[in-house]
């Protein structure tokens, strides 16, 4: 998170995706989900100054994992940066 942030200093046009994703059925783990994604996204503004609404949060419970994800049973949150080009073109 410490590099991803680093990186966005002073960068304009991008949204961070946080998925949050935990293990359990229904709202326990969609609560789960919630308070773990919402933990990186406190660290991101109080730490990094990340403004809060360049960040989409997301709660997805126990979703189904593919891939190498299904080695990994635990809970996790996934981080996401989207830049939009367009506007560093803009700016020039």
């Amino acid at each position: 998170l410490d590099q991803m942030a680093g990186a966005l200093k002073g960068q304009r046009g991008y949204i961070i995706e946080v998925h949050g994703f935990s293990p359990g059925q229904g709202q326990v783990a969609i609560r789960n989900s919630q308070k773990m994604a919402d933990s990186v996204v406190r660290y991101l503004v109080l730490t990094h100054n990340i403004p809060v609404y360049r960040i989409y949060v997301m709660s997805m419970g126990n979703a189904a994992a593919t891939g190498e994800e299904k080695r990994s049973s635990g809970a996790r949150v996934e981080v996401s940066v989207l830049k939009n080009d367009l506007v560093t073109a803009a700016q020039r």
